[in-house]
């Protein structure tokens, strides 16, 4: 389909966040990202990372840390000056104190959390660069270890870039709310490798000589993971993260606003690029995993946003006096407008 044919869509206005929570903005549609709705899954794994950051830090400068715990509060611990972070002022933070010291080893976690998302951010535009221009882009040598994972599961399933049939698109639903980025959809040939073959065979049943001899092929919604430490190390949200992309109704092509039906696919895969190595896992991506899985947590999550702060709120069960007060005021506030002027 040429340009010029495309058909033409809402527009698109973009990402805004509120907190932890992002939104995607599609005409009047504000749209909740599939990242916020897993997002409401409780992590042991992230609350252990953060723990073990802080104590890493607390081995790694001691003796600050003995120092800071014999040393007063300055008071400016939690103070936000205006001036940029090469300046100093007498209102800035020690960060020498017992309190200075204990907010920093409390926020570590965030700083390296950031670094992780800029790295899988860069790694994700190094793979989309490869799909649509069949080379590797120029990277950073910090990122060199989970390129190389991703050249080594290209190779593995001898895909090429016509392999991706979307990558890095929109995926829409507004009749459920939600909308987010998906890294693409990768059609695997069994006939390609021995590999492909065998994740072949797992999705359709047939044997994988068979498969292999067959040509037979599956499209799969497929997302990419970077994980700094070794050995693969998967999640369930994961899976309903790409059941939600999976089973969205609409697509949109990257810096486009036609809208065209999502692609039909077999299955979902995840595939974690580690600096030992690459795993590609299959996960269930069915109707019964959207709706027992995703839905239910899209639900909670909207709970949460719109009716949950009054689940708690002092102003949500009113005295009938109160209310009484109220309709008695408004009545007398209606009484004393004046008349409108005629025409």
């Amino acid at each position: 389909m040429t340009a010029t044919a495309l058909p033409t869509g809402p527009v698109f206005h973009g990402v805004t966040e509120e907190g932890d929570r992002r939104f995607y903005l599609i005409g009047d549609h504000r749209l909740l990202s599939c990242t916020t709705v897993t997002g409401v899954i409780a992590k042991d794994a992230l609350l252990r990372y953060a723990a073990n950051q802080s104590v890493a830090a607390v081995f790694e400068e001691l003796p600050a840390v003995v120092i800071a715990s014999r040393t007063k509060p300055c008071g400016n611990t939690r103070r936000i000056c205006d001036h940029d972070n090469t300046g100093r002022c007498d209102t800035c933070p020690c960060f020498r104190c017992k309190a200075c010291i204990a907010n920093w080893l409390a926020e570590r976690h965030v700083e390296n959390t950031a670094r992780r998302a800029d790295e899988g951010t860069r790694v994700h535009d190094v793979v989309e660069w490869w799909a649509l221009h069949g080379e590797i882009k120029p990277y950073d040598d910090d990122i060199a270890p989970y390129v190389k994972a991703f050249q080594a599961f290209v190779a593995e399933y001898a895909l090429t870039p016509d392999s991706f049939l979307l990558s890095e698109a929109l995926i829409v639903n507004r009749g459920a709310g939600y909308a987010g980025t998906t890294d693409g959809v990768i059609r695997i040939c069994a006939a390609a490798s021995q590999a492909a073959a065998k994740l072949v065979s797992r999705v359709t049943g047939v044997p994988w000589k068979k498969a292999a001899k067959l040509g037979l092929t599956v499209d799969l919604v497929v997302d990419f993971k970077t994980r700094e430490g070794e050995k693969a190390r998967l999640y369930p949200e994961q899976a309903l993260q790409l059941t939600g992309y999976r089973h969205a109704p609409i697509v949109r092509f990257k810096n486009s606003d036609a809208e065209f039906p999502m692609l039909p696919t077999d299955g979902g895969l995840l595939v974690q690029l580690r600096p030992d190595g690459v795993t590609a896992r299959l996960a269930v991506t069915t109707e019964r995993t959207y709706r027992r899985g995703f839905l239910h947590a899209l639900g909670l999550t909207k709970w949460l946003i719109e009716e949950g702060p009054a689940a708690v709120s002092a102003h949500t069960f009113v005295l009938p006096e109160t209310i009484a007060a109220r309709q008695r005021r408004a009545a007398k506030e209606a009484a004393t407008e004046p008349a409108p002027v005629a025409a």
